[in-house]
């Protein structure tokens, strides 16, 4: 048999026991999904539970006289999120975005619905209508990302802002330098916060309150003449 199906001359078929075979089984295996690129087209989030996708699969069909024929959006398919119990890695797809679709081997949609065991609804396998959509492939290179460098280190960049939320204590330990930028303003909001080691500011430093070693700079005074602390001219 030819290692390549001419599915272009079904007429051979009939009249060839071997090509009439090699036809109806590559014909079968062409109505199995498998996997295929696709644009995502719209995107439904949900409370409570991850959301969906509607895409559009790029490899365009072919029929036996060779001509294109454009595939169907499928919708609603389900999408992945880096997830565990409650912790999770949220960067949902957005419309434009090419990625995977995978298609179960049996109907998913009443587990879909349910999020449990439940028996297949139909009878139907590797359907495009069971599909599952992950993300990204052959996307733009981000502008904004957590990027782990090859030879040790991450860089973080935000076009936005960064908000880090903690319900207990932030225990930071650099070994190396810590070297920020920021563009906006930065909000520190703890019920207290210790450095240790030095702490040089190249501008100015603003606090209603500073005590240094000791001495609460709000009452302390200076006095400007004299060598006896309690004599001379008291300057705040």
């Amino acid at each position: 048999m030819n290692d390549s199906p001419r599915l272009v001359a079904p007429f051979e078929a009939q009249f060839h026991p071997e090509r009439q075979l090699e036809y109806t089984i590559t014909r079968l295996l062409r109505q199995i999904h498998t996997v295929e690129l696709v644009k995502v087209l719209a995107v439904y989030p949900t409370a409570g539970t991850v959301g969906f996708v509607d895409v559009q699969p790029l490899v365009q069909d072919r029929t036996t006289n060779g001509v294109v024929l454009a595939q169907v959006p499928i919708y609603k398919a389900p999408y992945l999120r880096l997830q565990a119990g409650a912790s999770a890695v949220i960067l949902d797809p957005v419309v434009g975005d090419i990625g995977i679709a995978l298609y179960a081997q049996r109907d998913i949609t009443t587990v879909v619905s349910t999020r449990d065991q439940a028996a297949a609804a139909s009878d139907r396998t590797y359907d495009s209508a069971d599909a599952l959509y992950l993300g990204g492939v052959l996307n733009a290179d981000p502008t904004q990302y957590v990027k782990f460098l090859p030879d040790g280190g991450i860089e973080l960049v935000s076009n936005g802002d960064l908000s880090v939320q903690v319900a207990g204590d932030l225990d930071l330990t650099v070994t190396g330098a810590l070297n920020m930028s920021i563009g906006g303003n930065a909000s520190i909001s703890a019920a207290a916060t210790t450095w240790a080691g030095p702490v040089t500011f190249t501008s100015a430093v603003t606090a209603p309150q500073a005590t240094i070693n000791g001495v609460p700079f709000t009452t302390h005074k200076h006095f400007v003449s004299g060598t006896n602390t309690n004599s001379g001219t008291p300057v705040a």
